[in-house]
């Protein structure tokens, strides 16, 4: 599943269920929602990246992660002069603590905020400008 697949079916079915009243059991709703997370997750993994679309993903040059991968330390396949890697093998270069956006957003609390900013946190992902 891709991340626009992703927001696509949650957006449909929150529109939805918002028109009808829905109630609905919050642990079968989490169960799903975090199985159609894992997908993504896995799918953004899996994806080859060539050598340009890796160093723009990662932060490393291209002659960085050329190098990492002649010296065995980065996994990687050659088709006749290219390579290419998985995403989810690649290195992240370092940057420090993420900022993360204070905007207000309309509707979204702080505790929904904050769990959201520790679930970015336990799964790498970047929340502060780049």
């Amino acid at each position: 599943m891709t991340r626009e697949e992703f927001r696509a079916k949650w957006s449909a079915r929150r529109t939805e269920w918002e028109k009808l009243g829905v109630l609905s059991s919050a642990a079968k709703l989490c169960e799903e929602f975090i199985a159609d997370f894992e997908d993504v997750l896995t799918s953004h993994d899996e994806a080859v990246l060539n050598t340009n679309q890796a160093a723009a993903m990662t932060g490393y040059s291209r002659a960085q992660l050329l190098h990492l991968y002649k010296q065995g330390r980065l996994r990687g396949h050659k088709n006749g002069k290219h390579v290419f890697f998985r995403a989810g093998d690649l290195p992240r270069k370092p940057r420090g603590e993420c900022s993360i956006a204070t905007k207000s957003t309309p509707g979204v609390g702080e505790e929904t905020r904050a769990g959201a900013q520790r679930l970015a946190v336990r799964l790498g992902i970047r929340t502060g400008p780049r």
